[in-house]
């Protein structure tokens, strides 16, 4: 008798994944949270649903084998993006969301790398 196979994609993937979602939710939800005035916790929140939606993308996706390295990345393109915006155009609200966003991932990669290196 021949084996039952879990069904999915290909033979290559079993499975598909769950991150497309939550990326886009991620932009959408901080474009709200920008453009509308006031809001800018939302905006906030959008923008770490969208740095843990990317590193679980690289994770899932093996090009990263930790979780804390891509969190740190995202956490430095996000500062460099917000510290940018706030500093040298009319943006501030994009900006502040932004270098808030960077210190909560920065946070989270600590956290990650703790928990990883079993230091925690």
């Amino acid at each position: 008798m021949a084996e039952q196979q879990e069904a999915g994609l290909s033979d290559q993937y079993t499975r598909a994944s769950p991150w497309p979602i939550p990326v886009v939710l991620g932009i959408v939800i901080s474009e709200i949270g920008i453009v509308f005035d006031g809001l800018l916790p939302v905006a906030v929140g959008g923008l770490l649903l969208f740095a843990v939606s990317v590193v679980g993308i690289l994770r899932e996706s093996d090009f990263s084998r930790t979780l804390w390295k891509p969190a740190l990345v995202v956490a430095v393109l996000f500062g460099a993006a917000g510290g940018a915006l706030y500093g040298w155009t009319a943006a501030d609200a994009r900006g502040l969301a932004l270098l808030g966003s960077a210190v909560v991932v920065a946070a989270g990669s600590l956290a990650a790398f703790l928990y990883e290196t079993e230091r925690l």
